[in-house]
C-alpha cells in the first residue's frame, strides 16, 4: 500500500489550490515545502486517477493500493495545522466552504483512479484520514493519531461504533497507539481486541520502537498469533458482514443495543459490542487485569468460541 497526500514537484498544469492572491499554494506536509491538488476540480481528479494506470505509475502491480493520508488537509505550517481559510479553489470558493469535503473528494478521485485501472472489475483499496458522508463509497477510514495508552484503547470501541452508526462502517484505530511504546500486556489486548475492529492493523510513528509480534517474549507471541488466528478464521462472517452493510447500511461493529433496543441495560454499554447480529465482544481495558464482567443480553444461549462453552444468557 503507498501512501498519498501532499504532493510536490508536479507539472505546471493550475491543478492546484491557490492562497488569497492567486499564486499556488504553499505550505508544509511531509515531503516538505507542497502543494495542494484542487480535487474539486473534476477534470483534476480523472488526471490524478489516470497516475495510477500501470503505464503512468511504473513498477505498480494489481495488488497495489493507496493510502490517502495527511489529505484532511494538513499544512503543518498553516493556521490550524491546515489550509488558510480564504484559500481558493475551482470557481473562486474559498477553502472555509468546502474544508470538510476536501479530503472526501480525494478519496473519490483515487478510488476512481484504482476501478480504471483495474477495467471496473477491481475492487479498489484506498485507507483515507479525512472523510466525509458518502466516504463508505471509496474505502476505509480509521481514527487518527492515537497513543499507546489503556484509555486511547478504550476509546477505540465508541469512536468506531459511532463511525458505524454515520454509515462509515469499514474503520479502526491503529493496534498499539499511533505514538508512544506499548508494553507487551497493552499490546497484547489491543490485538485481541483489534483483530475485531472491521479496519485491523499495527501503525505506528517512525520514532516509535519496534513492535513485532515476535520481540515481546515467547507467551506474547502467542497470544498475539492466537487473536490473528481468530481474526482470519472470522474473514468469511466478516466478508458476508460487509456485504450486508453495502446493500442495507447495517455497520459491521455494533452497539449491543442495535441488537437487543429492549433491553436498557444495553443503552449505556460502550466497552462491549458486537459483531453482526452473532459475535459479542468484550474487551479488557485496565492495565493488570485478567478478567473482565460480560453482560449477555436476551435470553439465547452464548458460546465462547475459545473453547465453544455454553453460556446462558439472562
Amino acid at each position: 500500500m503507498i501512501r498519498l497526500g501532499c504532493t510536490r514537484r508536479l507539472p505546471r498544469k493550475g491543478y492546484y489550490v491557490k492562497d488569497a492572491g492567486g499564486k499556488d499554494f504553499d505550505g508544509w506536509c511531509w515531503p516538505g515545502s507542497s502543494s495542494y491538488l484542487d480535487m474539486v476540480n473534476p477534470e483534476i481528479r480523472s488526471w490524478w486517477g489516470d497516475k495510477f494506470s500501470y503505464e503512468n505509475y511504473v513498477g505498480s502491480t494489481p495488488s497495489l493500493y493507496i493510502w490517502n493520508d495527511m489529505n484532511e488537509p494538513s499544512v503543518f505550517n498553516g493556521p490550524e495545522v491546515s489550509m488558510p481559510r480564504d484559500a481558493l479553489h475551482l470557481g473562486g470558493i474559498e477553502h472555509r466552504e468546502l474544508h470538510n469535503s476536501y479530503g472526501y473528494y480525494f478519496h473519490m478521485a483515487t478510488s476512481n483512479g484504482l476501478l480504471k485501472r483495474g477495467g471496473g472489475n477491481d475492487r479498489p483499496f484506498v485507507l483515507s484520514r479525512a472523510f466525509f458522508p458518502g466516504s463508505q463509497r471509496y474505502g476505509p477510514v480509521w481514527t487518527g493519531d492515537n497513543t499507546a495508552d489503556w484509555d486511547h484503547l478504550r476509546v477505540s470501541v465508541p469512536m468506531i461504533l459511532t463511525l458505524g452508526l454515520t454509515g462509515i462502517s469499514f474503520s479502526g484505530a491503529d493496534v498499539g497507539g499511533y505514538f508512544g511504546n506499548p508494553g507487551p500486556e497493552l499490546l497484547v489486548r489491543w490485538y485481541q481486541l483489534g483483530a475485531f475492529y472491521p479496519f485491523f492493523r499495527g501503525h505506528a510513528h517512525q520514532d516509535t520502537k519496534r513492535r513485532e509480534p515476535w520481540l515481546f517474549g515467547e507467551k506474547n507471541t502467542r497470544l498475539i498469533r492466537e487473536a490473528i488466528r481468530v481474526r482470519y478464521m472470522l474473514l468469511p462472517y466478516f466478508y458476508t458482514l460487509f456485504r450486508e452493510a453495502n446493500t442495507t447500511g447495517l455497520p459491521v461493529m455494533r452497539p449491543l443495543w442495535m441488537e437487543f433496543p429492549s433491553d436498557e441495560a444495553t443503552f449505556s454499554n460502550d466497552e462491549a459490542f458486537m459483531i453482526g447480529s452473532s459475535l459479542l465482544v468484550q474487551g479488557i481495558y485496565t492495565e493488570g487485569k485478567k478478567y473482565a464482567s460480560v453482560y449477555l443480553p436476551g435470553k439465547e444461549l452464548w458460546y465462547d468460541i475459545r473453547n465453544w462453552r455454553r453460556i446462558q444468557g439472562r
